[in-house]
């Protein structure tokens, strides 16, 4: 009786937690006009007035009722309808449509960046304060003189809101984070079956948690649209129950999506779609990587999917990427921005963690010059495990290149690692993996693993947009580090005893 009483209380308790994280989001969160709690990082509490407390307090309220009644929501045993499932997340979310940003001022850069781009300026080569965007002030101004590093098609995007004023460029962006989150719904499920894992459940965590309320819903980040077309790119790849030949005499019955794992053909064929399939495939990634290039790491996972038609598929990407970069005039000035993003050092980047951690260690011993080199050492024994997580996976995935369900989880995977060992991260770039793992991640454990995740990256801002990295530098490195360190000798030890 309590598990279903819960489950009724979700409902009333995901739209009040809503409402209260819109109202924090008036009172505390990220304001076009500016910070609404300027003094919060150097004076602490005191220094702020009465409305942010407010605000805050509705932030914490809000995101603790949200946590409970997704928790409480989620699918057990095929119990859920997806469709249900899906209307009681909107339902949650929807005065989040009308609130301003939370976590995070990005959204004010995009409108910058795509108003450069509008009015004929390179947005690879001006920071949106130096190309004179109306909006600027509205932009956190340790990004004023910075180019981004974002592709032409997320930029041109961008600029097509930016036609009237800076509320209209919002609700556009909004739109645009919600069409991503849309294509996952839609294709979400056609993963979600391939690999045996139960849409409903699928939804509830790839787009029910507190972190795609927070920083996809309210943020409008550039990535909820990253997800929405990797994960269409990856299941046009795969058949559906029309592309499949009936069963021969004595072959008995052919096994559905829904039975699990799908196999490819046994020519080596991949897995029976046409020539225009592949080629759509490669279309919708290619407009993945042209809103951000880390979406490229699904490529060589969606080409083992598509089997002998490699070819129609990698050749549609690079056209359709070129063609993008010619139409918006951009080119590949966002090779030369990506430098700008590693810039700041913060514990929530494991890679970074350590350096830092090494770093202060190096400042007792009496040698603080030796901080940044730390620091860039750790990010460079990052990029050395990313190298060799990602030939893992590739490994993985070409042993079972028969089977779509292995492919899929190593490419979701190694989407987590890209994201994860970089030189900086930031919460909403969970939401690619996120998504994708929602969908063809099937063992139970990792499922509640990453549910836990996504809790822990909603809470790594404040309303406003303050990261509590930026707070707690020095402890969070040293507990990042020590995280580090129980995740290596647990691994050492599961493949010594596998051994």
């Amino acid at each position: 009786m309590f598990p279903l009483g819960r489950r009724r209380a979700a409902l009333p308790l995901g739209c009040v937690s809503g409402v209260l994280l819109a109202i924090s989001a008036f009172l505390s969160g990220a304001l076009p006009g500016g910070d609404p709690g300027p003094g919060l990082r150097t004076g602490g509490f005191g220094a702020v007035g009465g409305p942010f407390l407010l605000g805050l307090a509705c932030w914490l309220l809000g995101l603790t009722g949200w946590t409970l009644a997704w928790w409480w929501s989620r699918a057990e045993d095929g119990d859920a309808a997806p469709g249900r499932m899906l209307a009681r997340g909107a339902l949650w979310a929807v005065p989040l449509l009308v609130a301003p940003p939370l976590g995070s001022r990005d959204l004010y850069a995009y409108a910058c960046q795509g108003w450069l781009w509008r009015t004929g300026l390179d947005p690879y080569a001006l920071g949106v304060a130096d190309g004179g965007c109306p909006w600027a002030d509205a932009v956190p101004e340790l990004w004023w003189h910075t180019p981004t590093p974002y592709g032409p098609l997320a930029v041109a995007l961008s600029g097509a809101g930016t036609w009237a004023n800076l509320l209209t460029a919002v609700a556009w962006l909004r739109l645009l984070a919600l069409a991503g989150l849309a294509l996952v719904a839609i294709f979400g499920p056609r993963l979600a079956r391939a690999c045996g894992v139960d849409p409903a459940a699928a939804y509830w965590l790839g787009l029910l948690s507190p972190l795609v309320a927070v920083h996809a819903v309210a943020g409008a980040h550039n990535d909820a649209l990253v997800a929405g077309l990797t994960i269409a790119a990856l299941a046009v790849t795969l058949p559906t129950a029309g592309d499949r030949p009936p069963p021969t005499a004595g072959d008995g019955a052919l096994p559905t999506a829904g039975d699990g794992p799908l196999p490819t053909g046994g020519d080596g064929s991949g897995l029976g779609r046409g020539l225009g399939w592949a080629m759509l495939a490669g279309v919708l990634l290619a407009g993945a990587v042209a809103v951000k290039v880390t979406a490229l790491v699904a490529l060589p996972f969606l080409l083992l999917l598509v089997g002998r038609r490699w070819w129609a598929a990698l050749g549609a990407a690079v056209a359709s990427f070129a063609g993008l970069s010619a139409a918006t005039g951009l080119g590949l000035g966002w090779v030369t921005a990506l430098r700008g993003t590693g810039e700041l050092a913060q514990w929530s980047s494991p890679p970074t963690a350590v350096g830092m951690a090494a770093g202060y260690l190096l400042r007792v011993a009496g040698r603080p010059a030796w901080f940044d080199a730390a620091v860039a050492v750790g990010r460079a024994l990052g990029l050395l495990v990313l190298a060799v997580a990602a030939l893992a996976a590739l490994r993985a995935a070409w042993r079972g290149r028969r089977e779509p369900a292995r492919i899929l989880a190593a490419c979701g995977w190694l989407v987590a690692a890209t994201a994860l060992l970089g030189p900086v991260f930031y919460p909403w770039y969970a939401l690619v993996p996120l998504a994708l793992l929602a969908a063809v991640e099937a063992d139970a454990r990792r499922r509640r693993a990453l549910a836990v995740a996504a809790l822990v990256c909603a809470c790594l801002t404040l309303p406003n947009g303050l990261g509590v990295p930026v707070l707690t530098k020095t402890v969070g490195a040293f507990v990042v580090t020590g995280l580090v360190v129980w995740a290596v000798v647990r691994l050492r030890r599961g493949s010594t005893a596998t051994a």
